[in-house]
């Protein structure tokens, strides 16, 4: 029989180790087990540390027993991102290079868990470098989802999602670019916060490369969680204990008060540039008018006055070219024979970046100043709205396709074959602007597949955001369910 706590929220089971309901080496030792019996139908968690665990559980609860003050996490077990570096655990992001890799600090995040008494039991998959809808990479082979045998977790934090869905952590840190906290949330069906750009230091992230200091022009940290009141924990963990000299995340304002019938609330639900399941749409008109029947104003035309297609070619140019800077010297010089042998009007994925990851600097300062546009007129769209309720991704969960080159992989949304980077369009919504964004499920398609939603609130507004999201979620049922245990 499953022990209740593996289906509970991070946030009970902290409440539960504070009341003594257990200890924290019985919930390592829980997960332990959990995830020696869910490795061959998930490999979700690729690497773990028992004997440290247990050691600092153990430490933990000598430390509650003499009556000591504890950390946010008071011995809470739990995984890691496989791009966090952790202190004497390896950590590969997925890549052949990195597989030995151990480093001798912790990430500032790693290291805030630990000062809250979170306790780092293991690692979970990423596909290469972080790089890729789908968790899969030539170290530890590929993760499924908990939810249905030979169908994606998602990527790159699919091995994140997939341990929280079957029970093999109860929250963790993702990173996201492209989607990589949104679409594992959304396949999986658990919660996932990607904050505002720069509010959580990404330093000990794999990629860049290991020792890298700045922050990168797109990607963030953020939680995973069971509930929203999992992602407000672990974030505000992430930003108890890292350095803020400098960092916008300290000037987060506390949230207030939400309530559903004073919220102004917009509907962007599918779009010729990424058109989407029929499913996820009507979820989303469902949503819709359980906020209008709450009191809520709801608008189902709004969008920024900048063309979608511009916005994602935007998005896609600055994306690309952050990839593409970290590209060995004999690969970006095939990127530019491709792109200097391209017609000028070829605008296929395989083109295009090939173009953007060999973008000069003037081109990148183009890019830019497109994108600060794309924020002001992100600026006016919250003049009229709080939040606007859009897809996580095009569809549900689909089949492995990762014996394809990602320009060649298509997704099948309703019987139409559609570009794989269609993926990309719903992430870039909310990336290149550099906005929040938090994904709820909302419900499971006919084959019984998880579904999200993302709701993207204005920029620094992320506190708020979650009590938005808690509202939300409340009037439209949006619940953890637990994936089912392998026959």
């Amino acid at each position: 029989m499953t022990h209740r706590a593996l289906n509970l929220t991070a946030t009970e089971v902290v409440a539960g180790l504070r009341s003594g309901e257990w200890t924290s080496l019985e919930l390592v030792d829980l997960l332990l087990d959990r995830i020696a019996v869910m490795s061959p139908s998930t490999n979700a968690v690729v690497t773990v540390d028992a004997d440290r665990a247990r050691a600092e559980a153990a430490d933990i609860d000598r430390r509650r027993a003499a009556g000591e003050p504890l950390g946010r996490l008071a011995g809470l077990p739990m995984t890691l991102k496989d791009t966090w570096e952790t202190a004497g655990m390896r950590t590969t992001a997925g890549s052949p290079d990195f597989a030995e890799h151990v480093p001798a600090h912790d990430a500032p995040i790693v290291a805030a868990i630990r000062a809250a008494d979170g306790v780092v039991v293991g690692k979970t998959n990423t596909p290469l470098l972080a790089g890729d809808h789908q968790s899969y990479n030539d170290v530890f082979g590929i993760t499924d989802n908990p939810w249905m045998a030979g169908r994606t977790a998602g990527g790159s934090s699919g091995g994140a999602a997939a341990a929280i869905a079957s029970g093999q952590t109860w929250f963790e840190v993702g990173s996201d670019i492209g989607a990589s906290i949104r679409l594992p949330a959304h396949m999986n069906g658990t919660f996932g916060l990607k904050p505002t750009h720069d509010v959580v230091p990404l330093r000990g992230h794999i990629p860049g490369p290991p020792g890298t200091m700045a922050p990168g022009d797109l990607a963030v940290a953020g939680p995973l969680g069971r509930s929203i009141a999992d992602l407000e924990l672990l974030l505000e963990v992430m930003l108890d204990d890292v350095d803020l000299k400098g960092i916008p995340g300290a000037r987060l304002p506390a949230p207030e008060p939400v309530e559903v019938a004073s919220l102004r609330v917009g509907l962007w639900a599918d779009d010729d540039e990424a058109p989407v399941q029929r499913h996820i749409v009507d979820e989303i008109g469902r949503v819709g008018r359980a906020l209008a029947d709450a009191g809520a104003t709801v608008d189902s035309a709004v969008r920024p006055d900048i063309p979608s297609d511009r916005l994602h070619d935007v998005y896609l140019r600055l994306l690309m070219a952050e990839m593409g800077a970290g590209m060995p010297a004999d690969v970006r010089s095939m990127l530019r024979d491709v792109a200097a042998a391209s017609d000028p009007d070829d605008r296929s994925d395989a083109v295009r970046q090939a173009r953007y990851m060999t973008m000069d600097h003037r081109d990148w300062v183009v890019a830019d100043e497109a994108r600060h546009k794309a924020i002001a007129a992100w600026d006016r769209v919250f003049d009229t709205v709080d939040v606007v309720i859009a897809p996580a991704a095009p569809r549900t969960a689909f089949p492995h396709t990762t014996e394809l080159p990602y320009p060649m992989r298509t997704l099948d949304i309703d019987g139409v074959e559609r570009p794989y980077s269609s993926i990309l369009f719903w992430a870039g919504i909310a990336t290149m602007p550099l906005l929040p964004s938090v994904v709820i499920p909302v419900g499971h398609d006919a084959e019984g597949l998880p579904c999200g939603v993302q709701l993207i609130g204005p920029a620094f507004t992320d506190r708020r955001l979650l009590r938005v999201a808690a509202a939300i979620a409340e009037v439209a049922g949006s619940r953890f369910r637990p994936a089912p245990d392998p026959t």
